[in-house]
């Protein structure tokens, strides 16, 4: 445990409420420095995290340069009270100094995610030193509500009370697709590419397959093309979307959409709209999807659960190329291999793949013709995402599911909370509280900095003040 022994079990109400914070990644360490703020010094506040750091989780502990912020800074404050707070932290620290391509002409500035990470860990740091914050450096198990408060067990056995807990616990894990499991244990298998190694040992020759066209694909193409790979690298995905790019000048956000509409083709029809009204003022699109972040609870709050999937099925990866971008320095790389057609990314699905001695032999049908045809390739690199809850639930999560102290939303991509993010199981509530990526069946868009930031200070906020630790009837 970071900070000292490890606390002692303790009575809730003896000396003041304990928290119990799960996960410390980037969402746990946010909800730690608000409660930090909030909560009553006789309060006691745990983080259960086995990584040595807190705020960082996979995210913001690689130390790789082509690994970048898709936002820019200015949108990346922990504290929705104070958003120049990141900016702020840099231009004091000189984060950026050594970084020449972290700074557009504009000013805008994207700095590397090792950046960021640092950022977290530097607001955290005078917190863990007081023990205002207490860093358990374990993994929680099991836990269960009795007697009026939360009974929690780490690996290790030792048990924990609480008077309420945070589930903070990140995205749920990829899963690996069916046609890819003869795979399993080839050297060149990647389904770690944020990891330090797995890229490096690519020769710079290789023939590359990523399986998923989002961000992480132009990570991982950003990491080679640093590292000298001149071989060839083919991105597929069901649709051959991958991220756009930010405006070339920095537009406000468009807001005209309205009253929510109730069905996704309403929807759909109204950002279209939207889309030429903002054309016709002389603003990117860029504007309005800045807009639909903001609106995106109260638009998807209207949607009934059949909208709801509808919408994810059919405009979920077109959503998420527009919404997450691709970093300018990072775009420029991409855009790169794209010309010189070192970087071909297209529509396909894989049926087969198999190991041919050092080689990997896949078979893809296109999206398009659906013709099959089976390529060779030097490593194939998994980058398809992160899973749903509902099909990936594992460990902590899949207990809670299975004991019905929480279930899953309508849409299977997170787990149902109320509009104050107090989880919903099949009983009666329990002060349990669901941060960033388990709510984002509920919230819609809670994966990102802004979105998370504004959620641990509303659950925070609510915490403090007691007026969410009851149980219902």
């Amino acid at each position: 445990m970071d900070g000292g022994p490890k606390p002692e079990p303790h009575c809730p109400g003896a000396s003041g409420r304990t928290f119990a914070i799960i996960g410390g990644g980037f969402s746990g360490a946010a909800i730690a420095i608000q409660l930090a703020r909030h909560a009553q010094p006789s309060d006691r506040i745990l983080v259960f995290e086995p990584r040595p750091q807190l705020g960082l989780g996979v995210a913001y502990s690689t130390h790789d340069p082509a690994h970048r912020l898709n936002a820019r800074a200015a949108r990346m404050s922990l504290f929705p009270d104070d958003p120049a707070h990141f900016t702020d932290w840099i231009a004091a620290t000189g984060a950026c100094a050594d970084d020449a391509e972290a700074t557009l002409p504009d000013g805008r500035i994207f700095p590397r995610r090792a950046v960021f990470g640092r950022y977290v860990a530097d607001a955290v740091a005078p917190l863990l030193r007081s023990r205002r914050i207490i860093h358990v450096r374990e993994k929680i198990e099991d836990m269960e509500w009795q007697g009026g408060a939360w009974s929690l067990r780490d690996g290790t056995g030792q048990a924990f009370r609480a008077d309420a807990a945070v589930l903070a616990t990140g995205h749920a894990p990829p899963v690996v697709p069916p046609a890819l499991a003869p795979l399993a244990g080839h050297p060149g298998f990647i389904t770690t590419p944020l990891q330090p190694g797995p890229l490096r040992a690519i020769a710079k020759t290789a023939g590359v397959l990523i399986i998923g066209t989002g961000l992480t694909m132009a990570d991982c193409v950003a990491v080679l093309h640093r590292n000298g790979h001149a071989g060839r690298i083919c991105a597929v995905s069901r649709r051959g979307q991958w991220p756009r790019l930010h405006a070339a000048v920095e537009a406000p956000p468009f807001h005209e959409l309205g009253p929510p509409p109730r069905s996704a083709r309403a929807l759909l029809r109204r950002v279209r709209a939207t889309l030429r009204e903002a054309g016709a003022a002389g603003l990117p699109w860029q504007s309005v999807f800045d807009a639909l972040r903001v609106d995106a609870e109260a638009l998807w709050a209207a949607l009934p659960a059949p909208e709801r999937r509808r919408l994810l099925r059919h405009a979920r990866p077109f959503w998420d190329t527009h919404r997450h971008r691709l970093p300018p320095p990072v775009g420029e790389i991409l855009c790169g291999r794209l010309a010189d057609g070192g970087l071909v990314i297209r529509p396909a699905t894989i049926i087969a793949a198999s190991p041919a001695g050092a080689k990997i032999n896949v078979t893809l049908r296109a999206g398009r013709t659906g013709a099959a045809a089976a390529e060779s390739f030097d490593a194939v690199v998994l980058t398809a995402g992160f899973g749903r809850i509902g099909d990936s639930a594992c460990g902590l999560v899949a207990r809670l599911l299975a004991a019905g102290l929480v279930t899953l939303d309508e849409t299977g991509q997170g787990l149902r909370c109320d509009s104050q993010s107090r989880a919903l199981g099949r009983g009666d509530q329990t002060p349990l509280f669901l941060l960033g990526p388990p709510a984002r069946g509920s919230f819609a868009d809670v994966t990102g900095v802004p979105e998370i930031s504004r959620q641990a200070a509303g659950i925070a906020r609510r915490l403090a003040a007691g007026v969410s630790l009851a149980v219902a009837p």
